[in-house]
């Protein structure tokens, strides 16, 4: 959902004021004004210590959740009919399917981990392949039912979904996919997908476009003059078979975890049609050059994202929140999101711009006091709440913001989130 407070919005008036509950928080918390500060949660010593000269002057970030754990953030790539999963090969840990060994450790020292996922054919290099076996089968229950758990246990920063295309020597970046009721048949039956449409979320027909940096991979491919000319397609679709499909799958994925407050922030995805005439050698280089440009990508994306340091701790409860986006100046926006919370539960967005009298209230310290904003925020059933497109411009301001939520693990039944510092900008 999208919402719209500025700062002065959010100091003139408490929106949904017909959540009875939120509204006695935000009378409870006023009348409490002055009670002293709990011991429960500890203050940061120095919260100019989070402040980065990489942004706005007045304006504070930390990296966004997806790269805070010090692990590699990942890439996965996807193959289907040859060359595309000759093309991935090397990217396989699996030592059966890729008996060189893995090479996307901190792959070229990038900074990025590539993994890929693919099935196989009897000959390797047919031309009539048909379904396959293994990962990724080429069939659209086998690959709905695959493509998901594989892709989930790495979390990826970007999704690269590769097939065969035109019998030529291309390297044909999509534009579009289509969330089709119609589709071509598989080999077995049920030969369509089911469901048809396979997106629920959006209606029948709903476009969705490739996020990844297609005109820089095109360039950079024709540059590289490995013998295959590379260009996007901005008309027409993926096919309706296979590699439509699954292209769908890559970019429906990457729209569900869009957001870069998520923990499991997916910045970028998108399919690549590899002509039959490729060679293996040639696929295996574009792939490479493909991914590099992928990489730079993200690397951009991801210096110019800023999240609002976190200047209280939370608790009870282990909720995190997070707001990240452009920095909060006119034109900038950020979202906020909930993760961890107990699922389908009620939360609510308290924001002030003071955190100088907390008071403790259903078992935990509410730290912006007196709010000037109580705002609803729905926890879906995986526990995650999200707010969109939240504007800058109109500071500077610090507005001080935590979100308290339902969860009956705990004593008095509400959890509360970490306090984190917004920094509003003009």
């Amino acid at each position: 959902m999208r919402v719209c407070l500025t700062p002065y919005a959010w100091g003139m008036r408490t929106l949904f004021p017909g959540l009875l509950l939120a509204v006695s928080l935000a009378s409870t918390l006023d009348a409490q004004r002055g009670a002293p500060a709990e011991g429960r949660v500890q203050r940061l010593a120095d919260p100019e210590a989070f402040r980065r000269p990489d942004v706005l002057p007045g304006a504070r970030g930390t990296r966004p959740p997806a790269f805070r754990s010090g692990a590699l953030p990942a890439i996965v790539v996807t193959g289907y009919w040859p060359p595309s999963n000759e093309a991935a090969r090397r990217f396989s840990d699996d030592p059966t399917q890729n008996p060189l060994g893995w090479i996307g450790g901190d792959w070229e020292g990038l900074g990025y981990d590539v993994f890929a996922y693919f099935p196989e054919f009897t000959p390797p290099d047919c031309s009539s392949c048909g379904q396959g076996t293994g990962d990724l089968e080429v069939d659209y229950q086998d690959t709905t039912a695959d493509f998901r758990p594989l892709v989930d246990q790495h979390d990826p920063v970007a999704v690269v979904t590769l097939s065969r295309g035109f019998f030529n020597t291309s390297w044909e970046v999509e534009m579009n996919q289509y969330n089709r009721t119609s589709w071509i048949n598989d080999y077995t039956s049920p030969f369509d997908p089911t469901p048809a449409p396979p997106d629920a979320s959006v209606p029948p027909q709903t476009l969705r476009l490739s996020s990844l940096p297609v005109q820089d991979i095109v360039d950079a491919v024709n540059a590289a003059a490995v013998g295959m000319p590379a260009y996007i397609c901005f008309s027409g679709d993926g096919g309706g078979f296979l590699s439509e499909f699954v292209a769908y799958q890559g970019v429906w994925y990457q729209s569900d975890h869009r957001s870069p407050a998520y923990s499991d922030w997916c910045v970028a995805a998108g399919h690549v049609h590899i002509g039959g005439q490729v060679t293996w050698p040639q696929a295996e280089a574009a792939l490479g050059i493909t991914l590099r440009e992928v990489i730079a990508h993200v690397d951009a994306v991801v210096a110019n994202t800023v999240c609002q340091p976190e200047v209280v701790g939370g608790g009870p409860g282990t909720a995190t929140l997070n707001v990240c986006g452009d920095v909060l100046a006119s034109e900038g926006s950020a979202d906020l999101v909930v993760e961890g919370a107990p699922a389908d539960t009620f939360a609510v967005v308290v924001a002030g711009t003071s955190i100088a009298t907390p008071v403790l209230w259903k078992g935990g310290l509410v730290q912006p006091v007196p709010p000037v904003l109580v705002q609803a925020v729905p926890i879906d059933a995986e526990g995650r709440g999200l707010l969109e497109g939240l504007p800058g411009g109109g500071g500077p301001v610090t507005i001080y913001t935590q979100v308290v939520y339902r969860d009956p693990a705990q004593a008095e039944k509400w959890g509360f989130t970490p306090t984190l510092a917004v920094d509003v900008l003009p």
